[in-house]
């Protein structure tokens, strides 16, 4: 290679020319990935000639594979590419006139000869073999996967990963890449270790899929999975008998990596750290509930009546009783649908805490929560990951048990959202005398990750729940919040006739022809009539991502109305309605977040997210997806000024009324729902609650019992 141009060392895209053979005359420029090549190796490259409008012939690479550099120049070359810090073309000659062409060979099997060469000592010597013998490895790693179909940014994660000890990982136990590491799916690790031999009934085998079946039961949910229900998934996923799995299952358990529990007729089969957390998460909640509240019930009683003469809005006899219940609690839930007053509450006990001299602190799962939060109270609020003080070099919050918050009530808004991993870090980071109030609809889908937190707690029975139903957020017109109490107790929502209110339904039974509707009614009908911006103001929600009306199929299809610039490419362009779809906490962005792209490229992106510019690499790109219209799941802790949601009989399997109700209430002015009868009437009636295979509000009684 004569000279490298351009590299991304996060995905390995170069542009570099290449000094050919004698038989193909000049030189040549190769754009693509090219990860971990340096300057002075010999490459062997397949590709496509093509000619670039502005830059004239290049090849795009396809695949490629290293040779060792050889000869004088190209070692000289390589030794100066930059691989070694502290390396440059002086230091990269001295060592080929001392130690030879044969200079590599020297590092990796005799790197005590390095002090051969004036000017080099211990620790020089030391970090020129390091160098060199992970470089080395990376290539070894790169021409091994590649023969295997594996991505060559991916091979440059998983030697991020592993480093020096990559190549043995993949080749000894190939499928601990599905367990620990995002984008390396279980499919790919057993095709890896089908190449390399292993045997289809192979131990090792066996016990990756046991894991890997419960690791996707975490992600749909579940903490544990019923041994009943565990060992036919996995069978069907590694194509084995059910039978030939048991005693594997009991020997993971046997190394710690599987926890069995009793329940009943079954068993419930955990990994290891989710059976630690479900325990954690009831001693801290167990811990705070046998605290006591900032009142006791006849005080309580009196600050409820004052508070009435401090706010804006007074609160009802219902809702001063709730007010009570909470000031004499020291855990306790404060719930109910849109329209009941739980900000008034929240407001109330605010006011209250800080009469009292008490430090507040206001949260919520997600940025956009929080900023609602806030809006609605006036006060400052932060995500959790910023009250507990998550530190992502450390991957830990700083906030815990040893140094806890510095507050004496804590207010845990969208507590629906609250998933197990993250309420185990927010109870234990709560001190002796720490107040928890969770405020959230327990009727609204459940969070993302894996429990079932807000609902287990309220059904444990232990923890004192404030429970709003009398709605008072409504007027003459308005029909979102009333139709979102009848979704919610089984009836039909109210469907205007007339053409004014909040609350439409635009009935379209052929999928394609809805699809038409959907981008009628957000790139014509509400910018015109509302004024509405068809990419700011209004949020397309679907069930599902796939199928002619899911997520995938409308982000096409607004993608080219709103964003014509874009339209058929690959990848983010400028202009793009992007959702972030992980939480990254060194770029502080999280799960839900919105966002515009204002540029793109082989090297990242940039992206506005709600005032804020964050730039992107491009492996950090890969958790941001087009969010022209986005799935009701992804929608939870937000608000928009308009939503449009897209109903079809395609959903059938997704349609219940959680969805539904959720839905709805993320609409703030105006809702608008296109599809088919029959799907909204399936989501009005299906009233199967969801179920979540966990043990949270059995462990919360047994804790309080046992104060243990």
């Amino acid at each position: 290679m004569a000279r490298i141009t351009f590299q991304n060392p996060d995905n390995g895209y170069t542009v570099a020319r290449l000094e050919p053979t004698a038989a193909l005359g000049e030189e040549v420029t190769v754009v693509g990935r090219l990860p971990g090549v340096v300057e002075g190796q010999e490459l062997v490259v397949t590709g496509r000639r093509v000619i670039h409008p502005r830059f004239g012939v290049q090849v795009e690479v396809e695949s490629f594979q290293v040779r060792r550099p050889s000869g004088r120049e190209g070692v000289e070359r390589y030794l100066a590419s930059g691989l070694i810090k502290g390396v440059g073309p002086k230091l990269a000659r001295r060592l080929v006139d001392h130690l030879g062409e044969e200079v590599l060979d020297i590092i990796l099997e005799e790197p005590q000869r390095l002090a051969e060469v004036p000017g080099i000592g211990g620790k020089r010597a030391a970090a020129i073999t390091r160098a060199v013998r992970e470089h080395g490895s990376l290539r070894e790693l790169m021409v091994f996967l590649q023969g295997h179909g594996v991505p060559a940014s991916t091979a440059l994660r998983i030697h991020r990963r592993y480093g020096e000890q990559a190549l043995e990982v993949v080749r000894t136990d190939p499928h601990r890449l599905a367990a620990e590491m995002h984008g390396v799916g279980f499919a790919t690790a057993d095709a890896i270790a089908a190449k390399l031999g292993m045997p289809h009934d192979h131990p090792g085998r066996l016990a990756a899929g046991l894991e890997h079946t419960l690791g996707r039961a975490a992600e749909e949910g579940h903490v544990f999975l019923p041994q009943s229900e565990l060992l036919p998934r996995a069978a069907e996923l590694l194509g084995v008998p059910a039978a030939r799995l048991e005693p594997v299952l009991q020997e993971l358990v046997r190394e710690g990596r599987l926890t069995l529990e009793d329940q009943g007729e079954d068993q419930a089969v955990y990994l290891a750290p989710y059976y630690v957390l479900e325990r954690r998460a009831a001693v801290g909640l167990a811990r705070l509930a046998a605290g006591p509240g900032l009142l006791p019930p006849q005080r309580a009683e009196r600050a409820a009546a004052w508070v009435g003469g401090e706010l804006a809005v007074r609160p009802s006899p219902h809702q001063a009783r709730a007010l009570t219940r909470l000031l004499t609690a020291g855990l306790a839930v404060l719930t109910g649908g849109p329209g009941t007053g739980k900000t008034t509450l929240v407001r109330a006990l605010v006011t209250i805490a800080r009469r009292m001299g008490v430090e507040v602190a206001l949260a919520a799962p997600t940025g956009r929560a929080a900023k609602r939060l806030s809006d609605s109270t006036g006060l400052p609020a932060l995500t959790l990951h910023r009250l507990l003080e998550f530190n992502p070099q450390e991957g830990a919050f700083r906030r815990n048990a040893s140094r806890p918050v510095e507050a004496g009530l804590v207010v845990v808004d969208e507590a629906s959202m609250l998933d197990q991993w993250l309420c185990v870090h927010l109870v234990e980071a709560l001190g002796e005398g720490t107040r928890l109030i969770l405020v959230g609809d327990a009727d609204q889908l459940p969070s993302v990750g894996a429990g079932l937190v807000l609902r287990q707690v309220i059904d444990s029975g232990v923890v004192p729940v404030a429970a709003l139903g009398e709605i008072f957020r409504q007027d003459e017109a308005g029909l979102i919040v009333t139709n979102a109490h009848r979704i919610l107790h089984g009836r039909m929502p109210h469907l205007p006739r007339s053409k004014e209110g909040d609350f439409f339904f635009l009935e379209e039974t052929d999928p394609q022809r809805a699809l038409e509707l959907v981008r009628r009614v957000v790139v014509e009908r509400l910018p015109a009539r509302f004024g509405l911006d068809p990419i700011q103001e209004v949020q397309v929600l679907s069930p599902m991502h796939r199928g002619v009306l899911g997520c995938r199929s409308l982000n096409q299809l607004l993608r080219a109305e709103l964003n014509p610039a874009a339209a058929g490419g690959e990848g983010l362009a400028p202009g793009d309605k992007v959702m972030q779809v992980r939480n990254n906490y060194e770029l502080e962005v999280f799960n839900g977040d919105l966002g515009t792209v204002l540029s793109a490229g082989e090297e990242g992106c940039v992206v506005d997210l709600g005032g804020r510019q964050v730039t992107y690499g491009p492996l950090e790109a890969g958790d941001l997806t087009l969010a022209y219209a986005v799935t009701v799941h992804k929608s939870q802790g937000s608000e928009y000024p308009a939503v449009v949601l897209v109903l079809g009989q395609e959903h059938w399997i997704m349609l219940n009324r959680p969805l539904l109700y959720t839905a709805v209430t993320r609409a703030r002015r105006l809702l608008v729902i296109v599809g088919h009868p029959a799907a909204l009437k399936r989501a009005v009636e299906n009233a199967e609650p969801v179920r979540r295979h966990a043990r949270l509000e059995v462990r919360l009684r047994q804790a309080l019992q046992t104060g243990e």
